[in-house]
């Protein structure tokens, strides 16, 4: 291949541009997110990927299956856009089960044409390899558990050997007691596993899905693969919400955040990144995934779509600002989630935390030489000689943003990636 360069400055970009592709070539023939971590599995206080390794996976909702704002996202077009584009790796679908407001569009009423929506998202999530949330979307799931059972049994018999599915069996209850909502989850769960052994299993708590600590002092029992759902906005619920669901976790239960906003817990209004920023950072560092509310056009704060454009507006980025701030975190926490392989001489790698706020830390078993980080551009900012089995470098000084780590062994080396706070 023959290059022409007309400046110095040129050079040098075409340089640094050949630099990236490089590092980033074997992307193309990468993994997909699900057969990178396999079926979740719970693992004390933790949701982790099969092999037992801990992950925060970040992921979008669908909005209510049952409102015309939202419903009609329901689509192959969507599910590929957020993975392609936004680099989603898990969908949320929330099944709209009977509202007053719906006109007997919800599932008790019209099943047929919302099952039809709900597997149209399972097919498509399958199909390119990332998760989906089977959401029974209901404030009142106890008052419908025959027709729960009856469709968890069906979702398992037809799913249930794809490791991509989960079962989120009540979205948020509100005034029903933890016993209500136990007693409950009890014959949607006996349903699942007559047809699915294994696959993860989320059941909400009390008041909007937030009484985690109900739950922790008497959680279910016989099922090893069981967690619980934790909801939260960001400009209502603050750092009272982040001790409980850590006392929860402490005393044993895991959780799996599968409805946040940045918002007002109304969904509209009190859009606060500040704080939807430290809720993120919470989830990550204590290994929780989350899922946010929502891929919509309602003229709603939380929606991600502007208001009345549909699908071609989610298409076209025609975005909210809630819509921005998520979709630039999920392409992020993708990047810091890469699922190449950090390997050298067949010998696995890993960090100990990624993202990472001051220290970056490399876990291995043989001796590593020296680290380098480089920026996106494909420029040394970093570089120490370690001679160690397990470095740990102070990176306090580098910007907030997406680094490429290489680590030397050997006379060889491997990257990864990882985002800086």
């Amino acid at each position: 291949m023959k290059l022409n360069f007309t400046s110095k400055n040129q050079f040098v970009l075409s340089i640094c541009t050949l630099f990236v592709i490089s590092i980033f070539n074997s992307s193309v023939c990468a993994q997909t997110v699900v057969q990178k971590y396999g079926r979740l599995q719970v693992n004390g206080s933790h949701v982790t990927a099969e092999n037992g390794d801990k992950i925060s996976l970040a992921g979008m909702s669908l909005f209510w299956s049952n409102a015309g704002d939202g419903g009609d996202f329901y689509n192959s077009q969507t599910v590929n856009h957020l993975a392609d584009d936004w680099k989603n790796p898990i969908i949320r679908a929330a099944l709209g089960v009977k509202e007053t407001w719906d006109g007997g569009t919800g599932y008790i009423d019209n099943t047929v044409a919302q099952k039809a929506k709900i597997r149209t998202v399972i097919d498509a999530a399958i199909a390119k390899g990332v998760y989906v949330i089977i959401d029974w979307h209901t404030h009142a799931a106890e008052v419908y558990k025959d027709e729960a059972v009856a469709f968890f049994t069906e979702m398992a018999e037809l799913y249930g050997s794809y490791d991509n599915v989960i079962y989120e069996i009540y979205n948020e209850p509100i005034n029903q007691s933890w016993n209500d909502v136990k007693n409950y989850a009890t014959d949607v769960i006996a349903g699942i596993r007559s047809k699915d052994s294994d696959n993860l299993i989320i059941v909400g708590s009390p008041t909007w899905s937030q009484d985690v600590d109900k739950a922790a002092a008497n959680p279910i029992t016989g099922d090893p693969n069981l967690a619980y759902t934790l909801h939260f906005y960001a400009n209502t619920h603050k750092q009272f919400l982040r001790d409980r669901a850590l006392a929860a976790m402490n005393d044993g239960i895991a959780l799996f955040v599968t409805e946040w906003g940045t918002t007002d817990a109304s969904g509209n209004g009190g859009y606060n990144p500040q704080e939807s920023e430290i809720w993120l950072n919470f989830m990550i560092e204590n290994h929780i995934s989350y899922v946010n509310w929502t891929v919509a056009h309602k003229n709603e704060d939380s929606c991600v779509v502007s208001p009345g454009l549909g699908v071609q507006g989610l298409i076209n980025g025609n975005l909210t600002t809630s819509g921005i701030f998520i979709r630039n975190h999920l392409i992020a926490r993708a990047e810091a989630l890469s699922i190449d392989d950090f390997t050298i001489n067949n010998v696995k790698l890993s960090l100990d935390q990624n993202p990472v706020k001051d220290v970056l830390s490399v876990n291995s078993t043989i001796v590593i030489d020296d680290l380098t980080i480089y920026d996106m551009s494909g420029r040394s900012v970093f570089y120490k000689s370690v001679n160690q089995d397990h470095p740990q470098v102070n990176i306090n000084n580098l910007h907030s943003g997406n680094y490429i780590l290489k680590v030397g062994a050997n006379n060889t080396s491997t990257t990864t990636k990882f985002i800086k706070l």
